[in-house]
């Protein structure tokens, strides 16, 4: 019997998984490369779709030109590196400074003929910084080397002499840098007949415009703000005064002219040398001096940010800033006493009019430098008494000017042939007449020591000291100033010099508070015809109208009463007897 077994058929082995293998692949294909960062799976895509947008007639001929020109504008694009080329912010301002570095083929004689004026010599910042640098005060030598060319090309524009560094006040966000000069004297009258032909608008507006120009200039740089935006609150800016009384008319003191007292130097300022313009400071007015010390306000930067204070100032903060320097220069410009003295010509009139002293004001003058001074040494220089050091810049009076204007003013020749007339006039009028007169405002003389300076309440307002304590033979003698934080003065020999670096407040012991601003006008004069009363209940003004009746109407009223009270009664009786007879019958 044969046997029979079921075999089953070998097994079919399975179809690849087709899906599996390509999805491998195209996972090894997208790998990316440590190098370059790209990854083949894109390349080769990106190459098919540009054969096939193009197609060449070789194709496999031109495989690895396509290939080549895809990965080079790949890396183009990567490295930034476009057909337009953008310059850096900092190649902006390298030309800027190239500029300063080339001296005009005009000028190519400035250097001698500045040989020949001292007057127009340019300062020297480097030898001054090596005197601030021994006294913890400096700036970075490339910021000292592009102030010196600004100021030398400023001189070159401007018709400006005795130029110096000034200093630089503090703000935020912006700093200003000061360089202070003289205005030549053909510029000074050129000033004076604009201002008499009333050619000064036009010449205002010129400037405004190219400080605008400026402004927009810094603004694009990123440096400065336009004032283009506060030209609606410059409005609001006037100054709000009390109330006058009747009869009464206020006083507005004059401005000192151009090249004279507080205006007698120019202001050049700026908020980066070398990448921002010099602009020239207006001249200051003795009522934004007189506004500047009841206020406090830190600075910003930029020229026309209003000021919004009480008392309101009469300015935005260019006029500000004109005033703060102008006070800090008047109290602390100091030198070595008998470096400067008066003029011959001063002297001689001097001598003419002694007679008339008390009606010349001892604030005004004109000084030079000794050419016989003699140098004083360094140790009596540090004395703490200050009686080697003296003012050189004239004093700010309370009224805002360095020379006292009379309110009053002169009298006429008329007032003098009444005042003649009148000379049997009675005592009490010559004593009121005598109250009404304005005192003369004085201030320390031209030169006067600074011994003679009042105390910050027990600060002294000086402080001396040597420059160095090791090498005493080499070393000069230091000023600094405990009224206004930030200026100096040192001296060596024949050389002394003045600088400034802070923040351009004054220094007070009491913490600063606002004056208090006026009370609420009145809108009407209370009185006794606008005021409330309570208002009456009827027994009261029943009691208030009986009292006030006239006595004859009362007794009228009585005697009428009585009469009518006897006849309503017999009318009564007898409309009773009608009645009750009617009622019986």
């Amino acid at each position: 019997m044969a046997n029979s077994y079921d075999i089953d058929e070998t097994p079919v082995p399975e179809l690849p998984a087709i899906q599996h293998d390509i999805q491998r692949g195209k996972m090894f294909l997208m790998r990316r490369s440590s190098e370059s960062g790209d990854c083949l799976y894109d390349h080769l895509s990106e190459l098919l779709a540009k054969i096939l947008s193009e197609r060449p007639k070789n194709a496999v001929d031109l495989f690895e030109n396509y290939s080549k020109e895809l990965k080079e504008e790949r890396l183009r694009v990567k490295s930034n590196l476009h057909d337009l080329y953008l310059p850096p912010p900092e190649y902006t301002e390298a030309e800027k400074l190239i500029k300063l570095f080339r001296v005009p083929r005009e000028n190519e004689n400035y250097v001698n003929e500045l040989n020949d004026e001292t007057e127009n010599v340019p300062p020297d910042l480097m030898d001054l910084f090596s005197y601030l640098e021994n006294i913890d005060v400096g700036f970075p030598k490339s910021d000292i080397v592009i102030l010196n060319l600004t100021i030398r090309r400023l001189m070159r524009e401007q018709p400006i002499i005795n130029v110096r560094f000034w200093g630089k006040i503090l703000g935020k966000p912006l700093n200003y840098y000061v360089v202070e000069g003289e205005l030549s004297q053909s510029e000074i009258s050129r000033r004076l007949e604009q201002l008499e032909t009333g050619g000064v608008e036009k010449r205002d507006e010129s400037n405004e415009k190219t400080i605008d120009e400026d402004e927009r200039d810094v603004e694009d740089s990123g440096a400065n703000v336009s004032g283009e935006d506060y030209e609606d609150e410059r409005s609001t800016l006037e100054s709000v005064f009390p109330a006058l009384e009747e009869g009464e008319e206020r006083v507005v003191i004059p401005s000192e002219a151009i090249g004279t007292g507080a205006n007698k130097k120019v202001y050049f300022i700026c908020n980066s040398p070398g990448q921002d313009p010099w602009v020239e400071l207006p001249p200051v007015t003795p009522e934004q001096i007189i506004i500047s010390r009841k206020i406090l306000r830190h600075f910003t930067g930029c020229l026309e940010t209003p000021i919004s204070t009480y008392p309101a100032y009469p300015g935005v903060e260019k006029n500000y800033l004109r005033a703060q320097i102008a006070r800090i220069t008047a109290s602390t410009s100091v030198s070595p006493i008998g470096y400067f003295t008066f003029s011959k010509d001063e002297e001689e009139i001097e001598e003419e009019e002694i007679d008339e002293e008390e009606e010349e004001n001892e604030n005004g003058g004109e000084i030079s430098v000794n050419p016989h001074y003699d140098p004083l040494p360094t140790k009596e220089l540090t004395d703490s008494s200050l009686a080697n050091w003296c003012h050189h810049v004239d004093y700010i009076l309370e009224q805002g000017r360095t020379i006292w204007w009379n309110p009053g003013g002169e009298e006429s020749p008329q007032e003098e042939l009444e005042e003649e007339e009148e000379e049997d006039e009675s005592e009490e009028d010559s004593e009121k007449s005598e109250d009404k007169k304005i005192p003369k405002e004085t201030g320390p003389s031209l030169l006067s020591p600074l011994s003679e300076d009042s105390l910050i309440g027990t600060i002294p307002p000086w402080t001396t000291r040597l420059s160095s304590r090791i090498q005493e033979d080499t070393a000069f003698a230091v000023v600094r100033s405990n009224l206004w934080p930030g200026a100096v003065a040192f001296a060596k020999d024949k050389k002394f010099g003045n600088f400034y670096v802070g923040t351009g407040h004054k220094f007070s012991i009491e913490s600063y508070a606002p004056p208090v601003m006026p009370a609420v006008q009145e809108q009407y004069q209370v009185g006794p015809e606008i005021m409330e009363m309570i208002e009456p209940s009827f027994e009261a003004e029943e009691a208030y109208r009986i009292a006030h009746l006239p006595p004859t109407k009362l007794a009228d009223a009585g005697g009428e009463e009585d009469e009518e009270s006897e006849d309503g009664e017999d009318e009564e009786d007898e409309d009773g007897d009608v009645d009750e007879d009617s009622l019986n019958n």
